[in-house]
């Protein structure tokens, strides 16, 4: 598909100064030698946008991680790292660029409108954009342990059971079977190639016979929709797509708008470097 954008959400948890005692204490979640983590400041790690749809395993998770990062914290201090100038200088840096981006988010990224008619222009006016150059397919599976296991999902299947309820229940893949085995729209190319043609050759509302994966794990596929090479993608399957390229540039005008009146605002110098520096 030549037109692509990039969707994945990465977290990253960093208690640069540690959790102070003064934390209210409801809703503690973790403690660490007397510091204690509550619900509110590991919320507060989260973007935003994400902390309604966060997860209790991807809350699990972030908890492991702040406990890994305080205990690293608290024997740095220990040995005084913290008294080290450069890392005063990475701590002030890093406070400085948090808060700037928070500023960044108040000021730009809370303007940016994006209308309904913006998104259909770009859509009919650069079609050739969003036309398909490899096969995808629209699918859900359900992944099994092992053949019997596989064998007798299989056979349910065939008795007439859900597929999605099937996924749910079974599926040793447990964020997918949350959402009946969706995994979305995916090249044939992403998948191995003694799958492929099993898959190229199921029609549209069938599913394919256990299909064993190199890691040993059996894959039932449930064919959903195809989009084939040379289609043009429908505008509401890639509307979201379309309004978050639209977002990132009117954020970016934005942004370059700002810098370039806080410039003129203010009083900057630059000094010429010297061989030493």
């Amino acid at each position: 598909m030549k037109f692509k954008s990039i969707t994945a959400f990465t977290i990253s948890l960093f208690c640069l100064f540690g959790c102070s005692n003064a934390q209210q204490d409801e809703n503690v979640l973790a403690e660490v030698n007397g510091i204690k983590l509550t619900h509110q400041f590991l919320f507060d790690q989260f973007p935003e946008e994400y902390r309604t749809s966060i997860t209790k395993e991807q809350m699990s998770n972030a908890i492991d991680s702040w406990i890994e990062t305080e205990l690293l914290y608290q024997e740095a201090v220990k040995n005084k790292i913290d008294k080290d100038k450069q890392t005063k200088n990475l701590i002030e840096q890093k406070r400085k660029e948090i808060i700037a981006v928070k500023y960044v988010d108040m000021s730009v990224v809370s303007s940016v409108d994006i209308r309904d008619e913006e998104i259909d222009s770009v859509y009919y006016s650069q079609k050739d954009r969003f036309s398909v150059d490899e096969d995808l397919y629209n699918l859900s599976h359900i992944v099994l342990l092992d053949k019997n296991a596989a064998d007798a999902v299989y056979k349910r299947l065939e008795g007439g059971d859900k597929f999605a309820d099937l996924a749910a229940d079974y599926s040793e893949d447990s964020e997918s079977g949350k959402a009946g085995g969706d995994i979305g729209l995916l090249p044939l190319s992403a998948f191995e190639h003694g799958m492929m043609e099993t898959i190229s050759k199921t029609k549209i509302g069938e599913y394919t016979p256990p299909l064993k994966s190199q890691s040993g794990y059996y894959h039932i596929f449930l064919i959903k929709d195809k989009k084939l090479v040379g289609e043009t993608l429908p505008l509401e399957e890639i509307r979201t797509d379309i309004a978050q390229n639209i977002f990132a540039q009117k954020r970016q005008a934005k942004y370059i708008e700002l810098i370039d009146n806080l410039k003129k605002l203010a009083k900057i110098k630059r000094y010429p470097l010297n061989d030493k520096q």
